[in-house]
């Protein structure tokens, strides 16, 4: 057996089943071997960045590492985007990229040459930046261990990317008997350094048995730690409300009496509320980023008693925000230890909970002005889908403005998954679906929204859509260029926007000409009075659909956090709770109040 070999038997023995990646020369070896493979299906995408966003996205609905193989050069740096997507939102991902000859890599790296061998360039340079671990085969029989760490570290405390690079002679060379006999069938260990001891635990304990007005701030750690229903029950059986973060959107549902709302520079209000007068807030698998918090986070939720848990030690430390008690824990266990003994007074929840039900009710997110029919809202839209959508579909938004109001306005039901770059927020995020179509095999539909714009970023997968036969339903959302960017240059006084419009040189081509090349079926919605049985229409057919919706193209998000411009050309930042548009004084601290 040799190393291209053992490569794919070790893959079926984790019983993966996919892999994802353009063919070249510098992986001639390992091509082979999948091509022999009975057990493991390649699936070929038109760039390597798309390869390595459907590996994430295979592998945020799997549980298991997504592989992507490319050549060394120009396709690992095709990769970059992707792999660092998987850094920032902590998915598992491994890049197996070929190189030449291992002796022209070691001797173009010892002696820091620019490049020896043809197409050759720095992967382990570019990266140990935007990967848990960057490995280098220099020998045929450090295979076994070179693949059990880096599943494991894939797979173990913050999940997120590896990188091994193996030159072409490696892949071919035989490996010792002993070797290929030992493969591996151990699962990964999760097991990390915790310095959280019981009395800390005590101390979470008695603060939340103390509250009165109680919150948890949920992020993706709940999803990445595989606890949604430990975390859910947690809820209940504490009577404690629940604020999401944007990438912990589907860890609750929105008919839940204890979801709140959304938190962030495009949050709800009641979310905000909530924030801005809890007493204790216990902040589960968010990493806190100024997404969440507002840029000027001395503003956050300082009368809180904050308790931060989450599985990276790194992200306990957070500028600008004090932080009473930090639990260095998987949440998983974190559940297992604390889970029935926190003891509650359900009397003075009940006033609590009533009152940011009370906000939900008062400041919904939806307003009678996105039901005009002389223009259709981006928020109808996202409005009207999420009610037509089914309790298992996997919806995913690409980035821009379409990706805020999903964020805003997507109604969660149970079984629900919701996908959304958190970290990279990259343009032609929409090839994650990919990833996500062929995991599910069939299990509910994908339901994916992109802008116009970035959906040219990744035209091209619109062949791997078709080549496969993936039934992913793509609303397109045609705003005429960027306008997530026009409304912020707007905010800044830059006018006319720059770069921004089809009519000021943004090369957009026709969509649905480039549906019906790529052989895929297409529909437009240009008129609000056709929007539901259009979108009725997409969401029900057996096939994959491209739906471009002809929206508002001024569409503002709101309600935001919105920097306000002051005469002397600088900004500030307004109060946390105060979203744009602004409530008066008097109006917001009357609804502050109410939950005293």
């Amino acid at each position: 057996m040799n190393v291209s070999e053992y490569i794919v038997h070790f893959l079926e023995e984790k019983n993966i089943d996919t892999v994802f990646g353009v063919v070249g020369g510098a992986i001639l070896w390992i091509c082979k071997a999948l091509s022999e493979s009975t057990i493991i299906k390649p699936v070929f995408t038109n760039h390597e960045q798309a390869a390595a966003m459907s590996a994430d996205g295979w592998a945020r609905i799997s549980g298991k590492p997504g592989v992507v193989f490319a050549i060394n050069g120009p396709g690992m740096t095709n990769t970059i985007t992707g792999i660092a997507q998987a850094w920032v939102d902590s998915s598992p991902v491994i890049l197996i990229t070929g190189n030449s000859n291992s002796r022209s890599v070691v001797y173009e790296r010892d002696k820091g040459m620019r490049q020896y061998g043809t197409q050759d360039v720095r992967t382990d340079k570019i990266m140990e930046g935007i990967t848990k671990k960057y490995f280098l085969l220099e020998s045929a029989d450090d295979i076994r261990r070179c693949l059990e760490e880096a599943y494991n570290l894939a797979l173990s405390g913050r999940k997120g990317p590896v990188c091994i690079e193996i030159p072409i002679n490696i892949q071919s060379a035989k490996i010792s008997y002993k070797i290929s006999e030992h493969l591996v069938k151990n699962t990964h260990n999760t097991n990390i350094k915790e310095k959280t001891n019981d009395k800390n635990l005590s101390l979470v304990i008695k603060k939340l048995a103390e509250a009165k007005r109680p919150l948890i701030l949920a992020g993706q750690g709940i999803r990445l730690s595989e606890t949604v229903d430990e975390f859910r029950q947690f809820v209940v059986n504490n009577m404690i409300p629940v604020v999401n973060s944007r990438m912990g959107i589907d860890t609750i549902d929105s008919d839940n009496k204890y979801f709140v709302g959304r938190a962030g520079n495009h949050g709800s209000r009641p979310a905000h509320f909530a924030l801005q007068t809890c007493d204790v807030l216990l902040i589960l698998g968010s990493r806190l980023a100024p997404n969440t918090t507002g840029y000027d986070v001395n503003k956050f939720s300082q009368q809180s008693y904050k308790i931060l848990v989450d599985v990276d030690e790194k992200e306990l430390d957070k500028l600008g925000i004090y932080i009473d008690l930090k639990i260095h824990m998987d949440l998983k266990e974190l559940f297992k230890r604390i889970d029935k003994k926190t003891l509650i007074d359900s009397n003075s929840r009940e006033k609590w909970i009533m009152c940011c039900n009370d906000w939900k009710r008062k400041y919904p997110i939806m307003q009678t002005e996105y039901y005009d029919d002389k223009e259709i809202s981006t928020y109808r839209v996202i409005d009207a889908v999420s009610s037509m959508a089914g309790n298992d579909d996997l919806v995913l938004s690409d980035t821009g403005s379409c990706c805020s109001i999903v964020a805003q306005v997507w109604r969660v039901k149970k079984s629900q998954r919701i996908f959304i770059s958190g970290g990279l927020s990259a343009m032609g995020y929409w090839a994650t679906s990919i990833g996500l179509a062929i995991a599910n095999k069939g299990n509910g539909r994908v339901i994916c929204f992109v802008g116009d714009g970035s959906l040219q970023m990744n035209i091209h997968e619109f062949a791997t859509i078709k080549q496969y036969g993936l039934k992913i339903k793509i609303f397109v959302i045609n705003n005429s260029g960027y306008q997530f960017v026009r409304m912020s240059q707007a905010s800044y006084g830059i006018v006319p926007p720059f770069g921004t419009d089809i009519d000021k040189g943004v090369p957009i081509p026709n969509i649905g000409k480039l549906a019906k090349a790529y052989g895929l079926n297409y529909c437009c919605c240009d008129n609000a009075k056709n929007l539901l049985t259009t979108i009725e229409s997409t969401l029900n057919s057996m096939e994959s659909e491209i739906c471009e919706i002809i929206v508002k193209k001024e569409q503002e998000v709101c309600p935001r956090l919105k920097s306000i411009a002051l005469e002397n050309g600088t900004f500030i930042s307004p109060e946390y709770e105060n979203l744009y548009p602004f409530l008066g004084k008097d109006v917001l601290k009357e609804e502050l109040r109410k939950a005293y």
